[in-house]
């Protein structure tokens, strides 16, 4: 408990004792342009957690071909599922920020951020600070640890906090990738969503984003908590649904090296080619909808499976700011917040 805050008559004002949550993702540019991505992908490609590469080969690489080319590519993928309020990833997140509050209540504030882009951890903290709250959880929306995601959110919080004399005291959500709290949601949400389909799927692929193979072999969980949350949601669904074939595979490759396999793109051809007609696809790794998901999965993953012979192809939303997604958080943050 907190000691009454007993004053001089004269001194001046200053707000503390607030407790806040501050949920970030990973990042969007701030508009389906070129420019607008170039800058995202300067700051995102920087990162040392997300390219392992030494600098000095990093970045002629980075400057010189792909900054060039890449961004024209990216903004034509975002521009096709921008919406009016914004990047999806923006807005969804907002949205959870929203519903997150009011299911918490007055007696915490809850804000966004990201880790790329804007609005950006550092001005979240301070503005957070300036409005009293000098105990924060900080939540990356990231069920599955890895080095370039959680940890790179860590970094950028001690960035932050580098900068301000007056420090906040700081918890972070653990990785939640075997929560019995995430797993039901999860179980509940895509199992609503296949019982809404028009259609019988043979096959669910489930599509965490890739990483480059050699971060397994350096110690990285993320490839192992991967597999866990595909083997404990697809126990729950093998029950519901025993007819069900169920996959895990990895989206999103980048670049020469070898990546986590095996790759969605290669099993959506594969399975479309072995005589598969009717396939649904989620992204458990996902907390909210994004390019990958609104882009990559339902418009470029339907492509390949249809020109390979497929014929009915769903991709299903992310748990978002849906009543499952929301009642999970909820359960996650409060238990964080314990004692506070």
């Amino acid at each position: 408990m907190t000691s009454p805050d007993i004053r001089p008559v004269d001194h001046p004002a200053v707000a503390s004792g607030g407790v806040a949550v501050l949920l970030v993702n990973l990042g969007t540019p701030d508009a389906p342009t070129p420019d607008a991505v170039r800058r995202y992908l300067a700051e995102f490609l920087s990162d040392k957690r997300v390219v392992e590469i030494p600098a000095i080969a990093w970045k002629p690489i980075l400057h010189g071909i792909i900054l060039r080319t890449r961004p024209a590519k990216s903004a034509h993928a975002y521009a096709q599922v921008w919406t009016e309020e914004g990047s999806p990833l923006a807005a969804i997140t907002a949205a959870q920020a929203r519903e997150l509050q009011g299911m918490l209540g007055d007696g915490v504030r809850v804000d966004w951020a990201m880790r790329y882009g804007n609005p950006s951890i550092p001005s979240k903290l301070k503005a957070l600070m300036d409005a009293g709250c000098d105990r924060i959880l900080v939540a990356p929306l990231y069920p599955q640890y890895s080095g370039a995601t959680t940890a790179s959110v860590m970094d950028k919080l001690g960035d932050a906090l580098r900068d301000l004399r007056w420090q906040p005291a700081l918890r972070t959500l653990p990785p939640y990738f075997d929560d019995a709290a995430y797993i039901g949601a999860l179980e509940a949400d895509i199992a609503a969503q296949v019982e809404g389909l028009d259609f019988a799927p043979e096959v669910l692929l489930l599509s965490f984003h890739g990483m480059p193979e050699r971060t397994l072999h350096l110690g990285d969980p993320y490839h192992c908590h991967c597999r866990k949350t595909a083997r404990l949601l697809g126990d729950r669904l093998a029950q519901r649904y025993p007819g069900l074939r169920i996959e895990t595979t990895f989206q999103s490759r980048f670049g020469r090296a070898k990546w986590l396999e095996p790759a969605t793109e290669t099993v959506l051809e594969e399975q479309a080619k072995s005589g598969t007609r009717r396939l649904a696809i989620a992204a458990p790794g996902f907390s909210a909808d994004c390019v990958e998901t609104l882009e990559e999965l339902a418009i470029r993953g339907r492509e390949v499976f249809e020109a390979a012979g497929g014929e009915r192809y769903a991709v299903l939303s992310c748990l978002n700011d849906t009543r499952a997604g929301m009642t999970m958080l909820e359960a996650l943050v409060t238990r964080e917040l314990s004692g506070w």
